[in-house]
């Protein structure tokens, strides 16, 4: 049975490459057709890999190789596009950004934070890496059209308590400016609180894929990995762990088209380098992006408050260019700086 399937395969590759043959011969002009023959050249393969000298020996002009190649080149590098092909779309044609619903902050990262990767906000304490997330967990349960995703929120902790009652307060914002849209905001948030790395690294690998196989999940937040990674004084296991994490997380965000946002924490080393990302290279060369959230000293007087600026920016990204900008957390939530008139 085996050797009548091996004929068979072997067959229809010979019947496959005189198809070619035929195809890359009759369409040569006729003087060139009669140098192929005459270097026994069969087809565009052979003609891509016969050295240039030894065609110049058998009387061919550069211009006559440089024109035979170039027709063989776009012969084998034409594609046959098929209906399967069209169904099945390469992973970079169905990917999304996931809007900040923040004028600024959508600009500079070039419409927001893409389905691709583990993306990482990183910053001091109080920076307002927080309230971009409850921004972020909120904009997501919006349509396309809005710039979310249709989806719902797995959000896990690991330092603090989730701050529910800001999120609540930022939903009813959202209400009185999107009130043609029944969205329950506060339900489509599935929060967890962990506080030791093997019962997160159990959560993103075994309860995480379930819940999504079952609920439609677009954004996925740790906040933070570097709490429970921190505390390793074993650097070989911290690492080994941090690549199970971040594979888990990759499986997900590619099977799901989904978000992935990892907060980390900071630490000064010295004078010159001072708000340095934790856990070292082992953690940076997981990440697609980075995105560094941090105060700006000067305040910008609001409806009668005094609120600091805040900065986003991309410290590296291989699909956003570094850029900044500047934005305000009030009341409602993340908000583009008042313009200047």
């Amino acid at each position: 049975m085996y050797i009548v399937l091996g004929i068979l395969l072997l067959t229809s590759k010979v019947c496959n490459w005189n198809i070619m043959e035929d195809i890359f011969l009759k369409n040569l002009p006729s003087h060139l057709r009669d140098l192929a023959e005459r270097a026994y050249i069969k087809d565009a393969e052979q003609t891509i890999l016969t050295p240039q000298a030894h065609l110049l020996l058998k009387d061919f002009t550069e211009e006559d190789v440089h024109a035979l190649k170039t027709a063989a080149a776009k012969l084998l590098a034409k594609p046959i596009v098929t209906a399967s092909n069209l169904l099945h779309l390469p992973y970079s044609k169905r990917w999304s950004r996931l809007s900040f619903a923040c004028m600024s902050l959508d600009k500079c990262t070039r419409g927001g934070i893409l389905t691709c990767g583990i993306t990482e906000f990183c910053g001091t304490a109080s920076a307002g890496k927080t309230q971009l997330l409850l921004q972020l967990s909120l904009t997501v349960q919006l349509n396309d059209e809005l710039g979310g995703l249709n989806g719902g929120v797995a959000f896990i902790c690991t330092e603090n308590r989730f701050p529910s009652k800001r999120l609540f307060e930022m939903s009813k914002y959202f209400i009185k400016i999107f009130p043609t849209y029944e969205i329950n905001y506060m339900a489509n948030v599935h929060v967890e609180h962990i506080i030791e790395s093997d019962a997160l690294l159990k959560c993103v690998g075994e309860r995480l894929p379930e819940l999504m196989s079952s609920t439609c999940i677009k954004l996925i937040i740790i906040d933070s990995v570097a709490a429970v990674f921190r505390t390793y004084t074993d650097y070989v296991d911290r690492s080994r762990d941090m690549r199970r994490l971040a594979n888990h997380l990759l499986h997900l965000a590619y099977k799901y088209n989904c978000v992935v946002i990892c907060v980390n924490q900071v630490a000064t080393v010295d004078n010159e380098h001072p708000d340095v990302p934790c856990l070292g290279l082992s953690w940076s060369h997981l990440g697609r992006t980075r995105i560094r959230i941090s105060k700006v000293p000067k305040q910008i007087k609001l409806q009668g408050r005094l609120l600091t600026v805040r900065k986003l920016e991309v410290m590296y990204s291989p699909d956003t260019p570094n850029d900044f900008a500047e934005f305000l957390i009030t009341k409602d939530g993340v908000a583009d700086l008042p313009s200047i008139k």
